[in-house]
């Protein structure tokens, strides 16, 4: 019968692995252990804690209970452990005639050695069983069903192991010798459609021929088809070779025939020899004949071309299967009493019809692969490794009926290579990797890197699990080393296997997880997890190693970050370029709206390797001017929103370039620029581009020799300064500042920060030649230059000045330049002849009295400074002095004297200054002066002038000689003016001013006070003494000139 097989002795093709299963997995559990029910769901067995590697039950192992090897959760990790469920009294094991007929389902005759094993390993006896007899030809599995059956009974409990002793195994081989069965009917099929169609044409074929696939043989016909009898069979071929698989059938079935009908029929017609009547006869007869073909796919013969066209169609609607295409149109036919129905099921029905029975036939086999591939997918989901034959299925699932008959074919079998990436702090493109042995966690690398890929299979031990073959190195497989140590960690090699049991369970896993990550762990050790050295654990807690199960050749990181992420996609559009890598492989990739770039993150304790995103625009063109981000070090971040919404920023943690972060902000009012360093960190500090400085209108840049860098800002500006750090500008000041230049402007950069001032909410900032003050009532304000140097000798707001009220104005002659100050009526003017100088208090208020500027006394020459008994200011055309002691303030020109001899007449009096006293005592030292009636020539009242420089004179008596002096330099008020030894010093030096009606007044350079005729008194007699400046008529003097000199 098909499908059945010689029975064979347990030596013979599956005793090797039998025996195997025997050892492997007769691991002993304490009966407590061993009679817990299977959890429901993938769940891991529960160890005895009392039990210790060592210990052993004295019970042999056919008598103890075996290890139940269960997909699930480490033991001790509460978080992941499965409910457990109340035990259930165990159920009888088969009996050893049943394990006998389960085992000729295999050919096997079961000795001893299979007898004696419990249902459990008996079932694990048979799946390898199976499995060796399918590894001669594994594209095309005679015993899938078989293994499923035995891997599902494994991986839930005794109960279903001794059902699939009893009757599942019997019900799998049932299965698979009808899928046995079907592919060798339609291969059988094939070789018939195939024949037929080269019988059509006159083409001979053999075995080798029959075996091509559909593609190669057409391309055989289309080689050995006449150029000329078959040349509409030649066009056909050739444009259903171009076509899809599904075409190429449909040729093979039905074209080939339709057209070699074509091809009759032209070569009919082309006959000269027959008559029209002959002809005529000849395509009837070819009609029929492809008629036949297409309903019952026959030859025909003589008797049946020979029929009327009734009889050939009522012959057909006889011998067409019942339930078919061809025999409803043909029952149609015959049914009909009009010639010209039966001539058109002829020439055409029967194709139409056929070509139905073709696309029913397929529907159905269809229908029965896209539920078979739903249970293959299922069972991959299950599996937790095999993602690969998962999207197999669903391309398959998605694809055609030729797709997924090839996926049921041969497809489940060919995608079971899968690599495996671990969770690392190093990046996640990180694979597990053989290295000539060494199982090593490797970095991405492009191009193919088959070391990295693992044929995944069922365990060695235990087909419920999984072992892990190397591609490169078949044969070898990730292998415990369990004398590397390792409380929880399994550490593994990859070595070759040597067949002993040991090392079937030593290569054998167990897989548990969720999601995309799975834990691995030794199929007899289920607390302990694989490990590799620099994959992310917790071994103190028993957190185990993490992996990811993914196709064979790994997808690039820009691939997984894209796949990953559908609104990256949306947002990203599609790719449009190949990634473009350094020689360490890092690099970007573009799309049609930006770039992933692939990273090596610093995260300080260590480096990862990242994909992170970026948008096409200012950002990225800046982010492309400054290198890229593997130029720029440190961690970088994907781009995103500013927190106003208003902009987009990309960070980069602890950047090369120095500081917490560095950052690339755009805002669509200031473009894309860059911040770092301490200036980046102020600005973070401050809130970013939320706070007082806004966004970044330049990148950081320098300035000066002293290292000395800044940005700016929308609302202020950030300056580092290598000798005093941090200097900021914001708000009101800062506007004042940016408005002039800043640091390039006449104030330079800040040299201190915003400070207050007085009562009235006001703020000044210095600057390095400048600065700016703030008030409610003024705005803000900035002074600089000579203004600057001059407002900080008078120890800025803190002095008698106060702060300004207006910046530098120009003057009514528009030379010069002014700053008024709030306090004391201060100003400070300035002249390009004359420089910056102070003027305030009553001084102030009489220049300004006088015309300021445009008096006669002109720009002030000199700050406002100490007299004995005053202050004074000096100017281009004269001065103004203040008194504290009773006098006024006066303005006044200082007067260069004509050389000579003058008298000194006073203007109230009418009489004339001279030294008092008789005969000898007008010629002594301190001898006093007075005022008396002018005498013309009289020596006492003529006095030589004696020039001491800068108009200052001493006077000397024509009578003794001596000199107009201030008594013992007194400064008081009244103190006599008298005569002494000339010596010249300050109390003999006297200055001659103007005063009303082109009268002088007589200065003491000394005491700045004037010659005053005391009282005042007018008669003979009257003393002459000093005085505050009252500019009274008693004061003032009229100069005779008595004689000159040259």
């Amino acid at each position: 019968m098909p499908g059945t097989r010689p029975r064979r002795a347990l030596r013979g093709i599956a005793a090797s692995a039998v025996l195997a299963a025997t050892i492997g997995l007769a691991l002993p559990l304490s009966a407590a252990a061993a009679q817990q029910p299977a959890q429901p769901g993938p769940v891991s067995p529960q160890p005895n804690p009392s039990a210790s590697a060592g210990s052993g039950d004295p019970k042999s192992p056919a008598e103890q209970k075996p290890l139940t090897l269960a997909i699930g959760t480490l033991p001790d990790k509460p978080e992941l452990a499965a409910r457990q469920q109340p035990a259930a009294a165990p159920a009888p094991q088969s009996t050893d005639v049943e394990k006998g007929k389960a085992a000729a389902e295999l050919g096997i005759v079961a000795g001893p050695e299979l007898l004696v094993l419990n249902d459990r390993n008996f079932t694990a006896a048979m799946y390898y069983a199976a499995d060796d007899l399918d590894k001669p030809h594994p594209l095309e599995p005679e015993h899938q069903k078989v293994k499923e059956a035995a891997i599902a009974a494994l991986g839930a409990n005794d109960d279903e192991c001794t059902t699939f002793i009893r009757t599942g195994m019997a019900a799998a081989n049932k299965q698979d010798q009808q899928i046995v069965a079907e592919r060798r009917k339609k291969q059988e099929e094939d070789r018939a459609v195939k024949a037929k169609a080269a019988g059509a044409l006159g083409i001979k074929v053999d075995d080798a021929v029959l075996s091509k696939s559909v593609y190669d043989f057409i391309v055989h016909l289309e080689l050995n088809a006449d150029n000329h009898k078959d040349a509409a069979v030649k066009e056909a071929a050739r444009a259903a070779l171009k076509g899809t698989a599904e075409a190429q059938w449909t040729f093979l079935t039905v074209g080939v025939f339709d057209e070699h009908k074509k091809d009759v029929d032209r070569l009919i017609q082309e006959d000269k020899d027959k008559t029209e009547a002959e002809k005529a006869a000849a395509l009837s007869r070819e009609a029929k004949a492809n008629a036949a073909w297409h309903a019952l796919g026959i030859k025909a013969d003589d008797a049946l071309l020979n029929l009327s066209d009734q009889d050939f169609v009522i012959e057909i609607w006889n011998r067409a299967p019942r339930d078919t295409e061809v025999h409803g149109a043909a029952e149609a036919a015959v049914r009909s009493r009009n010639p010209a129905d039966w001539k058109y099921f002829i020439d055409k029905g029967a194709k139409e019809a056929h070509l139905r029975d073709i696309e029913n036939a397929l529907k159905k086999r269809d229908d029965e692969y896209i539920r078979q591939i739903g249970e293959i997918r299922t069972r991959a989901v299950k599996s937790l490794v095999r993602p690969a034959l998962v999207a197999a299925a669903d391309a398959a699932l998605a694809g055609s009926p030729v797709d997924r008959e090839r996926f049921v074919r041969v497809g489940q079998h060919q995608h079971l290579t899968q690599s495996l990436r671990a969770i690392t702090s190093l990046g996640p493109d990180i694979y597990l990797t053989d290295s000539n042995g060494d199982a090593v966690l490797k970095e991405w690398q492009p191009g193919d890197r088959p070391e990295q890929a693992w044929k995944i299979e069922a365990g060695l031990s235990d087909p419920t699990c999984f072992s892990f073959q190397s591609v490169t190195r078949p044969n070898n497989y990730l292998h415990w080393r369990k004398n590397a140590g390792g409380h929880y960690r399994a550490f593994v090699g990859v070595d070759p296997s040597d067949g002993s049991n040991a090392f079937k369970v030593e290569a054998t896993w167990c897989v548990r997880g969720g999601g995309n990550t799975v834990v691995i762990s030794p199929v007899s050790a289920p607390n302990k997890y694989l490990f590799v050295p620099g994959v992310r654990d917790d071994e103190g807690t028993a957190g185990p190693a993490v992996w990811n199960v993914e196709s064979p050749q790994p997808p690039t990181p820009f691939d997984r970050r894209y796949a990953s992420d559908q609104k990256l996609r949306d947002s990203l559009g599609k790719p449009v370029r190949d990634p473009v890598l350094d020689k360490d492989n890092l690099g970007y990739r573009e799309y049609e709206k930006g770039r992933l770039y692939r990273t090596r993150n610093d995260h300080g304790d260590f480096v990862r390797t990242d994909v992170h995103v970026v948008y096409n625009g200012p950002v990225l063109d800046k982010l492309v001017e400054m290198g890229g981000p593997n130029a720029l070090g440190g961690k970088f971040n994907d781009q995103a929103p500013a927190k106003d919404g208003k902009g987009q920023v990309v960070r980069v943690d602890r950047p090369r370039a120095g500081g917490q972060n560095l950052y690339i902000i755009w805002s669509q009012a200031t473009g894309a620029h860059e911040v770092h360093g301490l200036i980046g960190e102020t600005w973070a500090k401050a809130g970013g581009e939320t706070g007082p400085f806004g966004y970044p209108t330049t990148d950081e840049s320098g300035f000066g020799s002293e290292g000395n860098r800044f940005n700016h800002f929308t609302g202020g500006s950030i300056y580092y300064l290598p000798k005093v750090g941090i200097r900021t500008t914001r708000g009101e000041i800062h506007q004042k500042f940016a408005s002039l230049g800043r640091h390039e402007g006449p104030l330079g950069h800040p040299v201190g920060e915003e400070t207050t001032f007085g009562t009235e909410g006001g703020r000044f900032q210095r600057f390095a030649t400048g600065s700016v003050y703030y008030t409610p009532k003024t705005g803000a304000v900035a002074i600089h230059g000579e203004f600057h140097k001059k407002f900080a000798e008078f120890k800025y707001e803190a002095g008698p000045l106060g702060y300004p009220l207006n910046e530098a104005a120009a003057t009514s002659d528009g030379v010069g330049r002014y700053i008024n100050f709030s306090q004391g009526g201060g100003g400070i003017y300035w002249h390009p002849a004359t420089g910056a100088h102070l003027v305030y208090g009553a001084i102030r208020g009489k220049w300004n009295e006088l015309g300021a500027e445009k008096s006669y006394l002109g720009y002030p020459t000199t700050d406002e400074f100490d007299l004995p008994k005053g202050r004074r200011n000096v100017f281009q055309g004269g001065r103004i002095d203040w008194s504290n002691d009773g006098g006024h303030t006066i303005a006044y020109k200082v007067l260069t004297m004509t050389p000579g001899a003058i008298a000194l007449r006073g203007v109230q009096s009418g009489r004339c200054l001279q030294v008092a006293g008789i005969n000898q005592d007008a010629h002594a030292d301190l001898a006093g002066t007075e005022i008396w009636d002018c005498i013309g020539g009289a020596p006492k009242q003529i006095w030589d002038l004696v020039s001491l420089g800068d108009n200052k004179y001493a006077l000397k008596n024509r009578n003794s000689g001596k000199c107009l002096d201030l008594r013992y330099g007194d400064l008081s008020n009244t103190t006599p003016i008298v005569q002494y030894s000339c010596h010249y010093g300050s109390t003999q030096q006297w200055e001659f001013t103007t005063a009303a009606d082109n009268t002088v007044a007589l200065r003491s350079v000394h005491s700045a006070k004037v010659a005053d005729v005391i009282g005042p008194k007018t008669e003979n007699g009257a003393y002459v003494g000093h005085y505050a400046d009252l500019a009274g008529v008693n004061q003032r003097w009229t100069v005779i000139q008595v004689s000159t000199t040259k």
